[in-house]
C-alpha cells in the first residue's frame, strides 16, 4: 500500500526519539510521578522558544501545569492551564465520533460512496466511501499544499495573503480535489484534510443542522466540555484567554508571525475546534468509557490500517505504540494536530488510566536554535505522560520533524 508521508499530519509522531531507549528507567511508576513531569516539562520549555500546558492524568490523580508568557513580548501575561488553543486535527476524533453515532440512527452508511449522500461533491468517477475518507485511505489529496504552497518551501507569502480569507467548505474542497486522486479508495494511505471537510459537509446534510450544533449537542455537552467549542463559520479568533499561535518566519528582525486571527472556515471540520488540555483529556475519556459510543461503535473506531512510518490510523484516531516497559505493545489513541501557530499532542490507554495532552504555541521547531533538542524534549515529555518513565539524554541521530497540519517537513 502506497504512502504519501508529505502529507501525513501524524508524521509529527515520527520522530526516533519516542520509541523508548534503553537508558530509559526499567518500571515505570505505579503512581503519577509529579517530579519527574515538572522536569520534563521545564526541559521542554527551556529547549524551545515557546510556551506549554500539559495535563496528564493516572486514574484520579491529575497533573496540570502550564509554563511561559502567554504573548512572545510578556505582554500578555502568563499561560494557564484553561488557556484556549487551536486543537487542529483533534477535530477529526470528534467529526467521526459523530458519523459513527449517525450510523447506529441509521442516518449514514459508512461503507457506502460519499457521493450517495453529497453527489457532485467530489469530481471523481471512483469515489470513496464515507469510511475510507475517515481513515485517509480515499486517495484524496489535501487542500493545505494548494492553499499555501510556500509554505512546502519554508516561505509565509502565501499565509501572509490568505490567512484571513473566509473561504467556504465547499470551496477548499474544490482546492483540494482540483487535480486527480492520488490512488484509488484503499490502495494507498495519505492524509487528507479535504476528506474532512467533506465529512463536515455530510455531517449538516445528515442532521440539518450547522456542525458546531451538532458537536454542541453530540460531543461537547454530553462530554461535560465547558470550555471547548467549535467557531461559526465566517469568524476569526479565539474566544477568551489564550496562548498566542505563531509561526517562525525566518527572518531574525521579525522571527514570530501571530496567527490569531486566522479565518476560522479554513480548518472547520478538519480541525477548527477550540479547547484546553483538560477538555480534551475529558473527550477521549468520554470516548473511551462508553459516553459518546458504544462498545461496538469504539471497535470500529479503532480498526486501525497501516498508515507506514511506524503508525495507524483507524477513523478520526491515531494508534501509537511508544513501546512502554510495562507493556512495549501497548496501543495508546488520540490524535496530534498543528493549528498554524498551536500544536496538540493527546494520547490516551484504552482503559482511560492514563491520559496525556500537551499543546505548545510555535509551530515550527526549526525556527528554535536546537530543533532535534526540542523534539526530544517533546517526546520526553509525552513518554513520561503516557509511560511514566524518564526517557533519559537524546541520543545520536534523533530525527527532526516539524509539522503544519497534514503538511510534515522531515529532515
Amino acid at each position: 500500500m502506497p504512502r504519501h508521508r508529505t502529507t501525513t499530519a501524524a508524521s509529527a509522531l515520527t520522530l526516533a526519539l519516542l520509541a523508548i531507549p534503553a537508558t530509559a528507567s526499567a518500571a515505570p511508576s505505579e503512581d503519577l510521578d509529579d517530579a519527574l513531569l515538572d522536569k520534563e516539562l521545564r526541559e521542554l520549555y527551556d529547549a524551545a522558544d515557546h510556551s506549554v500546558t500539559a495535563e496528564v492524568r493516572l486514574g484520579d490523580d491529575v497533573w496540570s501545569e502550564a509554563v511561559g508568557p502567554r504573548n512572545i513580548d510578556g505582554t500578555g501575561g502568563r499561560v494557564d492551564t484553561d488557556d484556549r488553543v487551536r486543537i487542529a486535527s483533534l477535530t477529526k476524533s470528534m467529526v467521526a465520533a459523530v458519523l459513527l453515532q449517525l450510523q447506529s440512527e441509521g442516518e449514514v452508511d459508512l461503507d457506502r460512496p460519499l457521493s450517495d449522500y453529497l453527489p457532485g461533491l467530489l469530481p471523481y468517477e471512483d469515489e470513496p466511501t464515507v469510511r475510507q475518507v475517515m481513515q485517509h485511505t480515499g486517495g484524496l489529496d489535501d487542500y493545505f499544499a494548494h492553499l499555501y504552497p510556500s509554505l512546502l518551501e519554508g516561505d509565509l507569502a502565501d499565509l501572509y495573503a490568505n490567512y484571513r480569507i473566509h473561504y467556504s467548505p465547499e470551496e477548499l474542497v474544490d482546492l483540494g480535489t482540483q487535480g486527480p486522486q492520488l490512488f484509488a479508495p484503499g490502495e494507498g494511505w495519505s492524509y487528507s484534510n479535504t476528506g474532512y471537510l467533506a465529512l463536515g459537509l455530510l455531517v449538516e446534510e445528515r442532521t440539518g443542522d450547522d456542525l458546531d450544533e451538532v458537536l454542541d449537542d453530540r460531543i461537547f455537552d454530553p462530554a461535560g466540555l465547558d470550555d471547548t467549542y467549535l467557531p461559526k463559520l465566517g469568524t476569526s479568533g479565539i474566544r477568551g484567554a489564550n496562548m498566542t499561535p505563531y509561526m517562525t518566519t525566518g527572518d531574525p528582525a521579525d522571527p514570530y508571525f501571530d496567527t490569531t486571527k486566522l479565518s476560522n472556515n479554513q480548518m472547520w471540520a478538519a480541525g477548527g475546534v477550540m479547547s484546553t488540555p483538560a477538555d480534551v483529556n475529558d473527550f477521549y475519556d468520554a470516548l473511551l468509557d462508553g459516553t459518546l459510543l458504544t462498545g461496538a461503535e469504539l471497535a470500529e473506531m479503532t480498526d486501525f490500517v497501516d498508515a507506514g512510518e511506524g503508525m495507524r490510523y483507524g477513523l478520526g484516531l491515531i494508534g501509537f505504540t511508544p513501546g512502554c516497559p510495562g507493556d512495549p505493545e501497548e496501543v495508546f489513541v488520540g490524535h496530534t494536530g498543528g493549528g498554524l501557530g498551536h500544536q496538540t499532542y493527546s494520547f490516551h490507554s484504552v482503559d482511560g488510566e492514563r491520559q496525556a495532552t500537551f499543546t505548545w504555541n510555535v509551530d515550527d521547531v526549526h525556527g528554535t536554535s536546537d530543533p532535534a533538542g526540542v523534539n526530544w524534549a517533546l517526546g520526553s515529555l509525552l513518554v513520561a505522560g503516557l509511560c511514566g518513565v524518564d526517557p533519559g539524554e537524546m541520543p545520536d541521530g534523533a530525527v527532526r520533524a516539524a509539522s503544519i497540519d497534514g503538511l510534515t517537513f522531515l529532515d
